[in-house]
């Protein structure tokens, strides 16, 4: 059984879980329904295969380490309150699929205070978390945090006067600045590594070199790792995010509450802006609520609801549908989790065809509602931003696969459904090799 991380990164904090083995290819696969097609297509096209995910973790977990360790020793801020490293994105609810090229990984850094502290009063708390838009808070910063100056001796100063430095003239923590901050700490690291004769850092893996750039991306910095001579590449999203107590979550009307099965100890926010807020000022002052170590609960492992959120991605994928993020496939069956919550075989009682059936049908609704709310905040509606005729189109295509699907009294008809879920070069060379038809 392969484990995140290693018994080194563990050490430092790390989230960890394991990843099933791998699953065989049938030589011979016996397909007489949906269910049986179903599983033919994931095993074939969708399941990570063990052998490509030991490359891909191997070479991450190397070179991501290495990096995480000269940031610490170019940046005594970081090292000093870097708490941990989390696993975020695809790989961390074991959603990935296709490819293990990308990781998503959330550095959890600390700030100088207490953030405990007197949450609901501006005039004693370290830090007032107030609510902007759905979805997206300010952090403004108390008489602890603007004490420090004052408060802290000389040694102290000379390291937490990085956190100062982000504040703006009414002491809110400025996204822009901590962003400034976390990306020079990562291109000084950068520095640190080895360079070649054209003068890019690399890193040797077990005698290959790869080479090592980064691109920004939102509120990630992006390391790009490659091989040239073999075309490898593995995209690894650094995310810099700030930890609250769960006590400190939004409590009102408009927010969901936290449910039982999910608490955990904390949650997190990350530097991304709002578009559209209601001054200049409240791009530069946003953070974007992150609740994803909450979210992961809302998932059973024990159940055919993972094998289903993946066979949707890759209906995504094959039908173009680019604008549509994973993360708002798995929001509809976060949705669709909390209205069977008191129905609690569902997912397992169903059959993976019945599943995907039933959650095509609901993909299908939020498209033609031309909304997905967001599940903490359902006044914030995911897909606002894509053109409405882009989403009518995919719903059009979504039409289409439901009408082969309620009409699969038809003994041959689920075989139709592989044309939706692969791309066509993929599924000339199914149909003619395993399908024949």
């Amino acid at each position: 059984m392969v484990v995140f991380f290693t018994d080194h990164l563990r050490a430092q904090g790390a989230q960890i879980f394991p990843l099933k083995p791998e699953v065989k290819v049938p030589a011979k696969p016996v397909i007489k329904s949906l269910n049986s097609l179903l599983h033919d297509i994931y095993v074939r096209f969708i399941a990570l295969r063990d052998k490509d995910f030991e490359k891909y973790y191997n070479v991450f977990e190397t070179i991501f380490f290495k990096l995480h360790e000269l940031m610490k020793e170019a940046d005594p801020y970081y090292k000093q309150y870097t708490s941990n490293v989390l696993f975020a994105g695809s790989h961390y609810d074991k959603l990935r699929i296709n490819k293990p090229d990308e990781f998503d990984m959330d550095i959890v850094i600390g700030l100088p205070v207490n953030a405990d502290e007197n949450p609901q009063n501006p005039a004693k708390s370290d830090v007032v978390m107030e609510d902007i838009a759905p979805g997206f808070v300010r952090l403004k910063m108390g008489k602890q945090f603007q004490n420090l100056p004052n408060r802290d001796q000389r040694e102290d100063w000379e390291i937490n006067q990085t956190a100062y430095k982000w504040l703006d003239d009414d002491n809110y923590l400025l996204r822009s600045q901590f962003m400034y901050w976390f990306k020079s700490v990562v291109d000084k690291a950068m520095n640190l590594f080895d360079q070649d004769e054209y003068g890019e850092p690399y890193m040797d893996v077990e005698g290959t070199k790869y080479t090592l750039r980064l691109s920004a991306s939102g509120p990630a910095y992006t390391l790009i790792i490659e091989d040239k001579n073999s075309g490898f590449r593995l995209d690894v999203d650094l995310v810099p995010a700030l930890k609250f107590p769960e006590d400190r979550w939004p409590i009102t009307k408009k927010y969901r509450r936290i449910p039982k099965r999910c608490k955990k100890d904390f949650f997190m926010v990350v530097p991304k802006p709002l578009k559209g807020g209601r001054s200049p000022f409240d791009s530069d002052r946003s953070w974007r609520l992150a609740m994803h170590i909450q979210e992961k609960d809302l998932m059973y492992d024990t159940c055919h609801m993972k094998q289903v959120i993946r066979l949707i991605k890759k209906l995504r994928d094959s039908l173009g549908m680019d604008k549509i993020a994973s993360y708002y496939i798995k929001t509809i069956f976060y949705h669709e989790a909390i209205e069977r919550e008191h129905d609690e075989d569902f997912w397992s009682r169903n059959s993976p065809a019945d599943l995907f059936i039933h959650m095509v049908k609901k993909f299908l609704q939020y498209l033609e509602m031309k909304n997905i709310p967001y599940f903490w905040n359902p006044e914030n509606n995911l897909i606002e931003h894509i053109n409405d005729s882009t989403l009518t189109s995919y719903a059009n295509q979504l039409k289409q696969l439901v009408k082969v699907l309620d009409n699969l009294d038809d003994p041959s008809n689920y075989k139709k459904v592989a044309k939706f879920l692969l791309t066509k070069s993929q599924f000339e060379l199914y149909r003619k090799k395993i399908l024949r038809i």
